[in-house]
């Protein structure tokens, strides 16, 4: 008994250890220089572009109607006319990738595949940038450090993170999905202003939270939230779907925490003084100041949600999916098309992610941007699993997208807190074998992921 009393006191210290806030944490001084950082930033910003562009580009002249060149050509279609442009964007009304690939195609005179190629590079570059800015603006707020050559090569890793390939046991397409499907433009293009409405809600919770944002200073971060969702869900709407569920779950729960401990705060005062108190102060306005934030953040949602109310009544009801609708099917359905064995496809595809989840349970559990990335690819993944398309629509499996969006957020956070626990002063001989694991494991599905897209075989 003694010895299981002392395993649960170690466990609840980690725990303990693992929730605290990560600015209260020492960490190992920053030696690189600010030349040096943007030599890094720049080499993985080409790095970044030019394997986009090959990746883009190989699609695009391959035999067979793939993504890349089907979007490339409803891209070709959209003209100034208005009659053709509404014919067209009836077909696509997430058209943001299309309309800038077109620009480059119509305007400057670039070849069609060339122009959705470069249109591709471009997009994967803002979302690398995104991706850097994310970890290098968590990392200054936490340590007080600029890391600028720390992050931009973590930012690169995300822009290729797959899932893992074991051609001994399993096929790398079977049902496992991916945070980078290069195949795919759409989601190339609305994951960097997703990420960026997601760093915009986040500053909203630690604001609320008496926590320094992290990105967006003022009550313009309102503002930059609604630019980016809109634009997100221009490019394409799922991001989205994914992110607003969890947001608003992320800021229920802080709700009823609240007011759970106003009504305590108010016993406490009743029992003590013998009368009711106003509880005007100490969680009082801490609810009042979550409630604020509440109904703000609503308010600069509504953009993107008028778009995804008037996208999905034009594609369903006018468009090219007239008669389809989205529909509740049985557990797993869709997923099934691809894979009858599902624990193992999320496995192959959220290895990393999920070993920090286990290995961290009190940041994930703690922070702003912990809740938000596991509630986020749950979200996606209960969306994928239960939701799908009517008729022939339905096995395109249109809300796995949903589900990678989820992905992306919990890769961008794990890897975080992976580079967070890197820093730490005072590392043990096991910490250090925790490091090389994590890092390991990482890089793996890095490799895998430009392995199923040949860059390897010849495409740089």
């Amino acid at each position: 008994m003694k010895k299981i009393k002392n395993s649960w006191n170690a466990f609840c210290n980690y725990l303990k250890e693992n929730a605290k806030d990560p600015s209260l944490i020492r960490y190992e001084a920053n030696n690189s220089s600010s030349h040096g950082a943007g030599l890094t930033c720049g080499v993985m910003s080409v790095l970044v572009f030019v394997v986009y562009y090959k990746v883009a580009y190989a699609f695009c002249t391959v035999e067979g109607l793939q993504d890349m060149k089907a979007h490339a050509i409803f891209a070709q279609n959209f003209y100034l006319n208005p009659d053709e442009f509404f014919r067209t964007w009836l077909k696509v009304p997430h058209m943001l990738w299309h309309l800038v690939t077109k620009t480059f195609e119509s305007r400057l005179g670039v070849p069609l595949w060339d122009a959705a190629s470069l249109s591709f590079a471009l997009f994967g570059l803002f979302a690398f940038g995104i991706m850097t800015w994310f970890l290098y603006g968590f990392l200054k707020c936490h340590t007080g450090q600029k890391r600028l050559a720390f992050a931009s090569l973590c930012g690169a890793a995300l822009s290729f993170v797959g899932p893992l390939i074991m051609a001994w046991f399993s096929d790398p397409y079977a049902g496992s999905f991916t945070p980078n499907p290069l195949h795919n433009p759409t989601h190339i293009a609305s994951k960097g202003f997703g990420m960026l409405a997601m760093m915009a809600g986040i500053d909203v919770i630690r604001r609320y939270r008496n926590e320094r944002p992290a990105f967006f200073q003022g009550k313009l971060v309102y503002l930059w939230f609604s630019i980016a969702s809109l634009l997100s869900v221009l490019a394409k709407p799922t991001f989205m779907y994914m992110l607003l569920p969890a947001g608003i779950l992320v800021i229920l729960l802080d709700l009823i925490a609240a007011a759970k401990k106003q009504l305590l705060e108010n016993a406490e005062q009743k029992e003590r003084q013998g009368k009711k108190k106003s509880g005007k102060h100490g969680n009082a306005s801490q609810l009042k100041a979550i409630w604020g934030a509440a109904w703000r953040l609503a308010l600069a949602s509504l953009p993107a949600c008028a778009y995804i109310l008037t996208e999905y009544v034009a594609l369903f009801y006018y468009g090219t999916e007239k008669g389809t609708s989205a529909v509740i099917t049985e557990p797993f359905y869709v997923w099934h098309f691809f894979t009858w064995d599902v624990p193992t496809s999320v496995l192959l595809g959220m290895f990393f992610p999920i070993w920090m989840l286990v290995t961290n349970l009190g940041y994930f559990y703690k922070s702003a941007e912990g809740r938000l990335s596991v509630l986020g690819y749950a979200i996606g993944v209960l969306e994928f699993s239960f939701l799908a398309e009517s008729g022939s629509r339905m096995d395109a499996a249109n809300f796995s997208w949903c589900m990678m969006a989820g992905m992306t957020i919990f890769y961008a956070v794990a890897l975080y807190r992976l580079m967070l626990t890197s820093l730490q002063e005072k590392q043990s001989k096991s910490h250090t074998a925790y490091l090389i694991i994590s890092w390991f494991l990482l890089f793996l599905h890095v490799y895998s992921g430009l392995s199923i897209y040949d860059v390897f075989a010849g495409i740089l």
